[in-house]
């Protein structure tokens, strides 16, 4: 079995909000994040893995098993872990240990007190004195202690400090050094993806966007800037997440659109070139100067290459809100 997790056309409908057909895979020994605006689904999707909500459609698979039809042994293989702490605040680090490793058959006591001392946790310690990194540590020292093959994690860097996050991320890359076994973490820390994530799944309003390699989502998309004169109806139509301003626009592309805005703006410039009396000297494409990382398929246009943060940014708008 190559894929640790395989979702399958996942839906769920709840009053003014749908998910719908949702599908990705996530292979042996990979971090996987899923990403996506606040009410985009990230949690649902999560939780119907875990099979904590009853879905409308599709299937769920954990190691070849079906996360309905075989829960018991499905969830014997993976640990979810949340952006707040799950455990009675009043139980010791010790105490935690015996009230979740009954629930267990593969617990391990010696890993779990080396996984303490690791982490710097006293066992003798109430969970209400733990800061929040101290408490997302016990989280996962349960979490590594009877061997799930797969790690879920709902925001789990949320509200933690740069030095814990660090740590956090360093953790779960250690977690899938032998290759078999792998992580899916929702986030909007888009900085945590950049150091982490091999896998990029993004739901925007409860859709698919994308799926697929980290590098292959960065390299999809251009960020393109022009002046106010270059934004015709037809540049307008290929562009996404369109912002305007007074002296001119920026937006994202597809990186396969930018021959074709090419030839869009070539003949932007001829209209206008028309315009003014057919004196081409007079047209400037764009106002913008700027040294770029990669050469710019598109003729006096500024393209840069897309971070995370800038493609979530741009696809999140809705249609209406183009910034103008």
């Amino acid at each position: 079995m190559d894929n640790v997790l395989e979702v399958r056309h996942l839906s769920r409908s709840f009053p003014g909000f749908q998910l719908k057909d949702i599908s990705f895979t996530l292979p042996k020994g990979y971090i996987m994040g899923l990403i996506g605006p606040n009410g985009s689904g990230k949690t649902t999707t999560i939780k119907l893995i875990l099979n904590m909500l009853k879905r409308g459609g599709g299937e769920v698979r954990i190691l070849g098993m079906d996360n309905i039809a075989e829960e018991k042994a499905a969830k014997a293989e993976l640990a979810a872990v949340f952006d707040t702490n799950y455990f009675c605040e009043a139980w010791t680090a010790a105490q935690t240990e015996t009230a979740v490793s009954g629930f267990y058959e593969k617990w391990d006591t010696d890993r779990f007190h080396q996984l303490l001392e690791r982490f710097r946790i006293d066992p003798a310690k109430k969970v209400k004195e733990l800061s929040r990194g101290m408490q997302m540590k016990l989280m996962l020292a349960c979490a590594f202690s009877y061997g799930a093959k797969l790690l879920i994690l709902d925001e789990p860097t949320s509200g933690l400090d740069p030095v814990s996050r660090d740590e956090l991320l360093t953790i779960l890359s250690g977690y899938i050094e032998d290759g078999e076994h792998s992580v899916l973490f929702s986030t909007h820390i888009t900085g945590d993806l950049e150091r982490a994530a091999d896998y990029i799944t993004y739901i925007n309003r409860g859709s698919l966007f994308f799926t697929g390699g980290k590098d292959e989502f960065v390299d999809s998309f251009r960020i393109v800037k022009g002046g106010p004169e270059d934004l015709t109806e037809e540049i307008k139509a290929r562009l996404i997440g369109l912002r305007t301003h007074p002296t001119g626009f920026e937006a994202l592309v597809r990186t396969e659109e930018l021959e074709r805005l090419r030839h869009a703006s070539g003949k932007a410039a001829e209209n206008r070139s028309v315009q003014s009396n057919g004196d081409s000297e007079t047209v400037r494409f764009p106002a913008y100067t700027s040294v770029l990382k990669k050469p710019s398929p598109v003729d006096g246009w500024s393209v840069e290459p897309a971070t995370i943060d800038e493609i979530v940014v741009f696809t999140s708008k809705t249609p209406d809100d183009n910034g103008e």
